[in-house]
């Protein structure tokens, strides 16, 4: 079948195209990350992945092409209104570490969406048309399309209101994450509060002079520019070198490089004072930016001072870590999961088998014993 576009549809088919290829790749790259399925990480790929699948649906509507191609009609890769509670769910994710069963209320509307298109996303074109033809979906339809742009402008206020309120008092280097995830949902709500007007505009129905003006174009534009701003920050979740910018406080110590023993005196500061081994993206890389030295470096100095190499360092503060906390009786309100992420374990497979090499018991049992 040949399908004639228009010079227009084709611009929005080649920058659609560049923000649906990223945002999905982004996605699968953050979600297939061996020993890093913290929740957050999760759900942030889940939201490139519905990001990048929703601009791929306004490309095949504004274009033309699923007018022509009329299976393709309701087909499910439309997940509009997933976007802005998975975007405040990442967010309230990166602090707690855990969410709780009030937060699955956010995902009550979006799963009904995404039942509907399943429902009808595979019948046949027949169907599809009758349905269309039914008043009460073009409500629904209308309807939809208008909750696209509350939820973004509502769930991202409420993800800054969110950030406004929270007390970062423990160390450093949450104040980086902070500061990150601000500049984050500070971009959403520009590009939220455009795609509202724009929606605003595009369905006005009394005649302006604007009522020529291709507002579906400029449409699909803001929303390949809201895809390619989450990718952005996609991309530095994937490498947190690019979040974690502020430096370790140096009021305790005289950092000398070349001396060994100031090196492990400020390593171990940041472990005890800063208690960097609770953030689950620490890496080597950004530790040895803390003390200020190079990885090369870094790795020797863990090898010879303390004769282990960085996981090994860092999980046995986040086992003792553990350990305390058992001990002060917190899973008796939390998982032990739960615990584990709260001091830094990034997969639940992760540590138990840290746990159980180190300590020679699984968790299950150390609790038991205690």
């Amino acid at each position: 079948m040949e399908i004639t576009l228009p010079i227009s549809s084709l611009i929005a088919i080649a920058i659609g195209s560049v923000g649906i290829s990223v945002s999905i790749f982004m996605g699968i790259l953050l979600l297939s990350q061996k020993d890093k399925n913290h929740i957050s990480i999760n759900i942030l790929g889940w939201l490139l992945i519905f990001s990048g699948l929703t601009l791929l649906n306004d490309i095949l509507v504004t274009s033309g092409i699923s007018y022509r191609m009329k299976q393709l009609y309701f087909i499910p890769i439309y997940y509009s209104l997933s976007i802005a509670p998975l975007f405040y769910l990442f967010v309230k994710s990166k602090f707690s570490y855990r969410l709780n069963k009030y937060d699955l209320i956010h995902l009550v509307i979006p799963v009904i969406q995404a039942v509907i298109y399943f429902s009808i996303g595979f019948r046949s074109v027949e169907f599809k048309s009758m349905l269309y033809d039914k008043s009460t979906f073009r409500i629904y339809l209308q309807i939809e399309s208008f909750l696209f742009p509350i939820f973004l402008v509502g769930y991202t206020i409420l993800a800054l209101s969110y950030l406004k309120r929270k007390d970062i008092k423990a160390y450093f280097w949450t104040a980086d994450i902070k500061r990150w995830l601000t500049n984050f949902s500070a971009g959403m709500v520009l590009v939220a509060v455009m795609e509202f007007c724009f929606s605003l505009i595009e369905y006005n129905t009394s005649p302006t002079f604007l009522s020529s003006f291709p507002f579906y174009l400029v449409h699909t534009f803001t929303l390949s520019a809201f895809v390619f701003w989450i990718s952005i920050n996609g991309f530095k979740q994937y490498y947190p070198l690019q979040i974690f910018t502020s430096k370790p406080s140096q009021e305790n110590t005289v950092i000398d490089e070349n001396e060994l023993s100031e090196i492990l005196e400020k390593l171990e500061l940041l472990m005890t004072k800063d208690k960097v081994f609770l953030n689950p993206d620490l890496n080597l890389e950004l530790l040895s930016k803390y003390l200020e030295i190079s990885e090369k470096h870094c790795s020797y100095i863990l090898r010879t001072g303390m004769e282990m190499n960085f996981n090994q360092y860092v999980n046995n503060f986040r086992i003792a870590a553990f350990k305390e906390r058992i001990k002060e009786g917190q899973n008796k309100t939390f998982t032990l999961t739960s615990i584990a992420y709260d001091c830094g374990f990034n997969s639940k497979s992760t540590f138990n088998r840290v746990f159980k090499s180190t300590c020679g018991v699984t968790p299950s049992e150390f609790v038991k014993m205690n």
